[in-house]
Parts: C-alpha cells; sequence; structure tokens
C-alpha cells in the first residue's frame, strides 16, 4: 500500500472526516471523505472477527488483514490520539 495512502487515511480518521460504502456483500468499507475519485486506501473492520481489511481502491480484489492490535497500534500513533479503553 503506498504510504500516501495510508497517512491520506490517517489524517481523515484523526479529525473524523471519513465516508463509508457499504458493498453487495454487506461489508462496510471506511475511506477518506472527498478520495473517491482518486487512489485511496479502505478499510472494513470485519464483524465478530479480530480483524481489520484494509484495501487500495485500484485493486478491490485483494486486502491486507490486519490483526486488531495492529489496528490499535496504528490508530495510537494518529495525532490527538487516545488510548484504547
Amino acid at each position: 500500500m503506498p504510504r500516501a495512502a495510508l497517512d491520506a487515511l490517517a489524517a481523515a480518521l484523526s479529525v473524523r472526516t471519513v465516508a463509508m460504502r457499504t458493498w453487495p456483500d454487506g461489508i462496510e468499507w471506511t475511506y477518506a471523505l472527498g478520495t473517491w475519485d482518486e487512489p485511496h486506501v479502505e478499510v472494513a473492520l470485519m464483524p465478530g472477527a479480530e480483524e481489520v481489511w484494509l484495501r487500495m481502491s485500484t485493486d478491490r480484489s485483494s486486502a491486507a488483514v490486519w490483526t486488531m492490535q495492529q489496528w490499535w497500534d496504528f490508530a495510537g500513533e494518529l495525532p490527538g490520539a487516545t488510548p484504547p479503553a
């Protein structure tokens, strides 16, 4: 995943400016608001699982799978982040 795409997602998450789209399979993907027409990272929190899926909009056929701990580590580094409860 390009670093610039992850940075854009991190910036959007840190100021809570994200959008969501639900795919026909019912999975809700989150992405940085205003980036739909350009390459961007999309994130889905898997219901009932301890996983977060990340994919690039340019290749939705594959996804990187992070554990919840990896996700919290990433989110914990965002500006203004608070530790998980």
